[in-house]
C-alpha cells in the first residue's frame, strides 16, 4: 500500500468517489477506469466529472497519466489518500543516500544561477571567508567541525543575489530572498543566518538589529560577519588572483596583515575600502563588545621597517 497526498492525488480520489468508488482507493484498474471517462470527452474544457473543481480541470488528465505511469513503474497495488504531506527537504533530508551537503550545493547553486551572480567572483569571496575562518575560528570559540563554517560559505557565494533586484541596498534584497525562498537542505533558522550575514554584509554595522538565534550563539555570528565583511572587502576590484592575507584576533582587536610587501600602498582603492570598514567597526563599538579593525603590513614589521 501507498500514500498519496496533495492536489492530484485528492482530486483523483474525489473523482473516483463520485463514479461510485465510495473508499477513494486508487489502484491501476481504477485509474483505467478513469482514463477510460476521459476519452468521452473530446477535449479539456469539455470535461464533466463530480468531484472535480474548475481549477484542477485543466491538469487533470495529465495527473492522471502521470500517476497511471508510477503505479505501473514502482508496482504499486494501492494507494490512499493523505490529508498531511512532507516539504521535499524533508524528504531529502530522510533519504540515507543524499548528502545533506550536495542538497545545499545544488540549492545554492540553483539560487545564484537564477539570480545572475557572478560565479567566479562569488567563488573567490567564498574561498576567502573559508580561508578567513580557518585562520580564527579558534579565537571565535567555534569548532572545527561547526557548521557555521558550511553556512559562510553559502552565504558567501550567495551574497550578491539582491543585485538581480536593485544595486541600490542590495544588501537587503539579498537578506530577504535568502529569508524567504524556499531552499531544500536549509532549515529555517539556516536560512536566517544566510539572510543576516547578507544583511549586514556592508554599510553600517547596526548590530541592535541583529535577529535572535536559537541554534546559534550571537557572538558567533557576528564574528562571522566580521569575516564576511572582509572577504567581500578585499575581493572588491574582482581580481582574479587573492591577496596573501592573515586574519588573527587578539582579544577584541582584529589585525589583517600580509606577507606581501607594501600591499596597502599597491592597492589604494582596497587601503580606503578598509579605513572605511574601520570606522564603521568603530561606530559599532559597544555594540559589538568593543572590537576594532587594525590593518598593518606585516612584512615591514618583520624587516623592522
Amino acid at each position: 500500500m501507498a500514500l498519496g497526498s496533495s492536489g492530484t492525488i485528492k482530486a483523483i480520489k474525489e473523482v473516483l468517489v463520485g463514479i461510485g468508488y465510495e473508499d477513494g482507493i486508487i489502484s491501476n484498474k481504477r485509474l483505467y477506469k478513469l482514463i477510460d471517462k476521459l476519452c468521452e470527452f473530446d477535449s479539456i474544457d469539455d470535461i464533466a466529472l463530480q468531484g472535480l473543481t474548475p481549477e484542477r480541470k485543466p491538469v487533470f488528465a495529465a495527473g492522471v497519466a502521470i500517476l497511471t505511469a508510477i503505479f505501473e513503474s514502482l508496482k504499486i497495488k494501492e494507494m490512499h489518500f493523505s490529508a498531511g504531506a512532507l516539504r521535499e527537504g524533508l524528504l531529502y533530508e530522510m533519504e540515507e543516500r543524499f548528502e545533506r551537503s550536495d542538497i545545499r550545493m545544488r540549492t545554492a547553486e540553483n539560487l545564484a544561477k537564477k539570480h545572475f551572480v557572478d560565479l567566479e567572483h562569488a567563488a573567490r569571496v567564498r574561498g576567502q571567508a573559508h580561508e578567513f575562518l580557518n585562520q580564527v575560528y579558534e579565537s571565535l570559540g567555534l569548532k572545527k567541525k561547526s557548521e557555521l563554517f558550511s553556512l559562510l560559505e553559502w552565504s558567501a557565494l550567495l551574497h550578491e543575489v539582491g543585485l538581480s533586484i536593485s544595486y541600490q541596498a542590495f544588501h537587503r534584497h539579498s537578506s530577504y530572498i535568502l529569508n524567504h525562498t524556499n531552499m531544500p537542505g536549509f532549515n529555517s533558522e539556516q536560512q536566517l543566518v544566510l539572510a543576516t550575514l547578507a544583511r549586514f554584509q556592508r554599510k553600517a554595522l547596526k548590530l541592535q538589529e541583529l535577529p535572535e538565534f536559537t541554534l546559534f550563539k550571537k557572538k558567533h555570528i557576528v564574528g562571522l560577519i566580521g569575516i564576511l565583511r572582509l572577504a567581500i572587502i578585499v575581493n572588491g576590484q574582482r581580481n582574479e588572483e587573492l591577496l596573501p592575507l592573515e586574519l588573527s584576533i587578539d582579544d577584541e582587536t582584529w589585525t589583517l596583515t600580509s606577507t606581501q610587501s607594501d600591499w596597502l600602498e599597491q592597492n589604494k582603492l582596497l587601503q580606503a575600502d578598509l579605513q572605511t570598514e574601520q570606522i564603521y567597526w568603530e561606530s559599532a563599538a559597544g555594540i559589538w563588545c568593543s572590537k576594532r579593525l587594525d590593518i598593518t603590513d606585516y612584512s615591514n614589521e618583520k624587516s623592522g621597517n
